[in-house]
């Protein structure tokens, strides 16, 4: 069997994406990649795979014959196994924490993550499906990209690198800055003049959360990050509801 310098040797610069994909999906890689940070980019990057998955989900159900506005909820269903649920799991966890429920799931968190998934819901029906395959890409790379631009306005989050999460390596500012050039471009072409505004929104919310996180917590931690993706997702949603 393979060992992780094997894969070391064999993968070269990629060898990034193999502890992204293990540490923030649920797809493992075919043997152990080590408890290495993960790397900003490559957590963005695989919300590409995480969209187009989503996509092709809702697609083979809509070809089935399977009414539309169910194969949007399977496609979104999908979505959030190819995140490993991290986003829904931190939203539940931050607000468990901040009122009071940290040991068992409280009803205000159950109201937030109802809440939160029906406007999800909605805006995938509301977006025609012929739009389905950019909405599920750009929402997971925004969504990802919110918890990497978080972690690089704060401070480094501590973190149990055997643990699935969307924290990162603590990266440059040019590499942020690359990143944030790189998903701008994308949400362009997905959104057009929407993508512009739909990532100034996801950053000044990001920015309220980190200061939320920061007053409250004294600095941001792995639920805090999945926050920040939740809200990227939901913004890039629903901004997608105008412009369909």
């Amino acid at each position: 069997m393979s060992t992780r310098e094997d894969w070391q040797r064999r993968l070269g610069p990629l060898y990034g994406g193999a502890l992204a994909l293990t540490h923030s999906t649920p797809w493992r890689w075919p043997t152990e990649v080590g408890d290495e940070a993960r790397s900003a980019g490559w957590i963005v990057a695989l919300g590409v795979p995480c969209g187009l998955v989503a996509w092709a989900f809702a697609w083979l159900f809509g070809a089935a014959g399977i009414p539309s506005p169910l194969a949007g909820i399977a496609g979104l269903g999908m979505l959030t196994l190819a995140s490993a649920a991290l986003v829904e799991r931190g939203l539940v966890d931050s607000i468990d924490r901040w009122t009071g429920h940290a040991r068992s799931p409280g009803v205000a968190a159950t109201l937030v993550l109802v809440f939160v998934t029906l406007l999800r819901v909605g805006a995938v029906l509301v977006v025609p499906p012929e739009q389905w395959l950019w909405l599920f890409l750009i929402t997971a790379v925004i969504g990802r990209w919110a918890a990497v631009f978080l972690q690089a306005i704060g401070d480094p989050v501590a973190v149990d690198e055997t643990q699935r999460s969307l924290v990162a390596t603590p990266a440059p500012a040019w590499l942020i800055a690359a990143i944030s050039g790189g998903v701008l471009a994308l949400s362009v072409v997905a959104m057009g003049k929407l993508g512009v505004v739909a990532m100034a929104l996801v950053a000044v919310g990001v920015f309220a959360v980190g200061l939320a996180s920061q007053r409250r917590d004294g600095g941001l931690s792995p639920a805090i990050v999945a926050v920040a993706a939740a809200l990227g997702e939901l913004v890039v949603l629903l901004l997608a509801t105008i412009g369909r």
